[in-house]
């Protein structure tokens, strides 16, 4: 047998991993991946797609019932587990392009719906690079992208009725010039720090990213903003994102938003780099940042917010137009009382709503990212963005 497989057989083996609710499915598991072999080799048999398949039901219900945040890791690692067993299962009953797609389809479920086993904790993610290239060049798929971005003028307009004081702006600064602004929480615009980025030249022809990543399954936000009643999200694959939504026209706007693609398809993160100003830090043992992507058509909206963390946001394409508000000024823009939505203002940086008449006594800083650009944005400082057209960007959140 595999090492890579045995070493993830004695994970589904360990009962003790294992919280009671799941201890039946782990042992359905367990029996299923067994089974599978003899003598230390794969025999399919025609039964084990669908035992798999009824394990996965039964750990997507797990993963579905009350607040993501209070689902046991071992009920995601079973699902990362199963997930695997399934695509071993696949590939060993046929390699059509087809199947290898839905092999790659259960490999992405894993990595966003499961957590990293113990053992082999790159194990999904290493699979699905290895299949990836192969689906991609089976089904190798272009789009036309000859034609000249275009601003959308009414988001111009609105942007340019705000009345607000500009963000400071500077061309790479130094670590210590750039201390300034973080010790004392102040947004600041840098310039000229990223230009050695691969991705400011290949991300802005779709085509690269299709041929990378097309096949790939990721979450899109469905809708005019997550704050919307109408809001959703979809898992599609990317090369659908980006027919449907990014270049086609369809009536509903989708956005790849606040993912972290680069865990999942690590071929992209070598696009990018960590700024060096993420060393500095707010506590003595900081982490590596988290890493988000923001990709989608003109028009996206990300309500006016906070995040808990220091964010230093950089434009790849396209362009971004930011309202922002010191923490001071919370009192003014009338969060929401839900504690879901307690991050987000209730006010639209774009209206005078009468009942909100405290909002007038709110300061605006405003900025506007083109391609190249960064925008450190401090802890708990409000911040409004509008995509005026096409783009991609990338955040870094740390402490």
């Amino acid at each position: 047998m595999d090492p890579r497989i045995r070493a993830l057989y004695s994970f589904i083996s360990n009962e003790d991993e294992i919280s009671e609710s799941v201890k039946p499915v782990n042992k359905c598991l367990n029996i299923t991946f067994k089974s599978c072999f003899e003598n230390d080799k794969f025999v399919i048999k025609a039964d084990k797609q669908l035992e798999i398949e009824s394990v996965l039901d039964y750990l997507h219900d797990e993963l579905n019932t009350g607040h993501w945040s209070e689902v046991p890791v071992s009920v995601r690692r079973a699902f990362t587990a199963a997930s695997f067993v399934k695509t071993v299962i696949l590939l060993h009953s046929s390699n059509t392009p087809e199947v290898l797609q839905q092999c790659l389809k259960a490999l992405d479920m894993g990595l966003l719906l499961g957590a990293p086993l113990e053992i082999n904790t790159d194990l999904l993610t290493n699979c699905a690079t290895y299949l990836s290239k192969h689906v991609n060049e089976d089904t190798e798929t272009r789009v036309t992208t000859n034609e000249k971005r275009k601003h959308n003028s009414e988001g111009l307009e609105k942007f340019e009725s705000v009345k607000g004081v500009p963000v400071d702006v500077l061309s790479c600064p130094s670590l210590e010039t750039f201390n300034k602004y973080f010790t004392t929480k102040v947004p600041l615009k840098l310039q000229d720090c990223v230009s050695h980025w691969p991705a400011l030249t290949t991300w802005p022809d779709v085509n690269y990213l299709l041929k990378v990543a097309g096949e790939r399954t990721v979450p899109v936000e469905i809708g005019s903003h997550y704050a919307d009643e109408n809001w959703r999200q979809k898992l599609m694959t990317l090369k659908d994102f980006i027919r449907s939504h990014f270049l086609g026209e369809s009536p509903n706007i989708g956005y790849l938003a606040q993912h972290n693609l680069f865990d999942q398809i690590p071929e992209l993160r070598k696009d990018i780099h960590i700024p060096d100003y993420c060393c500095l830090s707010d506590v003595e043992e900081a982490e590596d940042p988290d890493i988000n992507a923001w990709f989608g058509p003109g028009g996206t909206v990300s309500p006016l917010h906070h995040d808990p963390k220091n964010n230093i946001l950089v434009q790849v394409f396209g362009t971004k137009h930011l309202i922002l508000y010191s923490p001071k000024d919370s009192p003014y823009l009338y969060p929401h009382d839900s504690l879901l939505l307690s991050n987000t203002a209730r006010v639209d940086p774009f209206q005078h709503d009468p009942q909100f008449p405290d909002f007038t006594k709110a300061r605006a800083y405003k900025s506007t990212l083109e391609p190249g650009d960064m925008l450190y944005i401090p802890p708990k400082w409000w911040h409004h963005v509008t995509a005026l057209d096409k783009s991609f960007s990338v955040s870094f959140w740390w402490n």
